[in-house]
């Protein structure tokens, strides 16, 4: 429907176009054809006014007024009788009566000028009037009467003026100009309309067939055949069109299945990769917020070390056991903070990467604890920390090297946290299918709304950052290796009385099954 409104719609703006352009011309040729028509009605009149005068000329005895006179009897004959009239004038008069007006004048010198006849069209009120002018030569008849004058044979006497109304030459146009137009409308209307007939049966009907065929195609329906029957060149692209399909019904089948190998192929790649850059990513912004952070931690044992190594090897300092004896355990502590936390970056690291191998087996977590809180002796003793345990005989289904971390880190935590002369108490019970243990300390507490974050790694407390060292690692260690274990971790602290971890692990022993 489309096509065959543009097709109208282009063969109406040519033909429209052309038939403007022909009706201009033929409008300017008309007015020429009005001018030519009056123009030979007035010559032809003038020409009878010069017969009629030289027969009056010629047969002067016959007849009794002379040429000028019955020349202007004539033209008051032909202003009562006729719908033109004419004029005789001239610039030499002998008759004032015939005096030339305004266009006379003109016509009067273009005819001295040299000029064989002169007109013009003019308006007069709401006519159109056509003037005409040509000379009149003095000849052998017209000395008789005006050789006094001086005029000799061939020499211009005047002129004839002749006015023609424009009026019925017109308006006998304009009725065949109606008629033009109406035939043209009619024949327009009938091109359009048979040429629009003409392509919709022979062409566009059968585009449609084909549009058709082509919409299904796009919706990925390709079982409908084009079946055109005309024996031109539509027939030959239905064909094509028909080749085409099956060609693309068969290509489709190997495009599938090829695509379906790269696809699977593909998305394994992808994910391959994925999880390679996620890895890159995951190890270079640790490497990042291990350098960013541990700098500080490292730096200040190791200075510790370097001072007091160099004291210890000052001669003048061997007899002096006060000293010895502190920079030897200045230099034991530092090393014990910087074994810490190197243990502390390189499990976190393998938990976070997936490096560390789960190996659950049933442990005897009463003989745990008592080691690590051995290995804490010194330090409990130094803080005068009251110890109170409550360890039951029990054993759990964990894996021992990173659990063995975890009740490292609480107590560890624990006791630095802790006020002097403080008191800690340790408990692991069973509670119904869950194992519990719990680590109190009488430390300085974590503000409530701090909670949840102190467990992501490299966070520390607002309120210990200044007054105590670490890296933040600890509890973000702690806490991967509770879920690791299908537990959970829980907090409950009040700034400056308490601080409480819960460890409850569900029945674990079927991470050794």
């Amino acid at each position: 429907m489309r096509l065959t409104l543009k097709l109208i719609t282009n063969i109406v703006i040519v033909t429209v176009i052309f038939v403007v352009l022909s009706t201009m011309f033929l409008w300017q040729r008309q007015k020429e054809l009005i001018i030519e028509q009056a123009h030979i009605q007035a010559k032809t009149l003038f020409e009878m006014i010069i017969i009629t005068r030289q027969w009056v000329a010629e047969n002067r005895n016959d007849v009794r007024p002379v040429p000028a006179v019955v020349t202007k009897e004539l033209s008051k004959y032909a202003g009562v009788m006729s719908r033109f009239r004419f004029h005789i004038t001239s610039t030499s008069l002998i008759n004032p009566e015939n005096a030339p007006d305004e266009f006379e004048k003109r016509a009067l010198n273009a005819l001295a000028g040299g000029k064989e006849e002169y007109d013009e069209t003019i308006e007069e009120g709401k006519k159109r009037i056509y003037r005409y002018m040509a000379p009149l030569y003095i000849n052998d008849a017209c000395l008789e009467c005006h050789i006094y004058q001086g005029y000799t044979v061939g020499d211009l006497r005047g002129g004839i003026s002749i006015a023609v109304p424009l009026d019925e030459i017109e308006t006998s146009i304009d009725r065949n100009n109606r008629f033009f137009y109406m035939a043209g409308i009619v024949t327009f209307l009938g091109i359009v309309i048979t040429i629009s007939i003409l392509v919709r049966a022979m062409v566009l009907r059968k585009l449609d067939i084909l549009t058709e065929a082509a919409s299904s195609f796009k919706s990925g329906d390709y079982t409908k055949n084009v079946d055109i029957d005309t024996d031109d060149e539509i027939e030959e692209l239905a064909e094509a069109f028909n080749l085409m399909r099956e060609s693309i019904l068969q290509n489709e089948e190997n495009l599938k299945r090829r695509l379906k190998d790269v696809t699977g192929k593909y998305v394994l790649l992808v994910n391959e990769l994925e999880q390679k850059n996620e890895e890159l990513r995951s190890v270079n912004s640790f490497k990042t917020e291990i350098l960013d952070s541990i700098s500080h931690e490292i730096r200040t044992p190791l200075t510790k070390i370097l001072a007091y190594s160099e004291l210890l090897q000052k001669p003048e300092l061997e007899n002096d056991a006060d000293i010895r004896h502190k920079s030897a355990e200045t230099i034991r502590r530092s090393s014990k903070a910087l074994n810490r936390l190197f243990n502390e970056i390189i499990t976190l690291s393998r938990l976070e990467h997936k490096q560390h191998d789960y190996h659950f087996a049933p442990v005897k977590i009463t003989s745990m604890f008592e080691e690590t809180l051995a290995f804490f002796e010194q330090d409990m003793k130094e803080k005068k920390i009251n110890l109170i345990t409550d360890i039951a005989d029990l054993t759990v289904c964990v894996d021992a090297d990173v659990f063995k971390y975890l009740i490292d880190n609480l107590l560890s935590n624990a006791i630095k946290f802790n006020k002097q002369e403080g008191e800690l108490i340790v408990r692991a019970f069973r509670d119904g299918d869950a194992t519990c243990f719990t680590v109190r300390d009488t430390g300085c507490g974590i503000p409530s709304h701090e909670m949840e974050n102190v467990k992501k790694r490299f966070y520390r407390a607002s309120n210990v950052k200044k007054d105590y060292p670490g890296t933040g690692l600890g509890l973000s260690i702690v806490n991967r290796v509770v879920h690791a274990h299908k537990g959970r971790l829980e907090i409950e602290s009040e700034v400056g009385k308490y601080t409480e971890f819960r460890v409850i692990l569900p029945d674990s022993f079927n991470l050794c099954s």
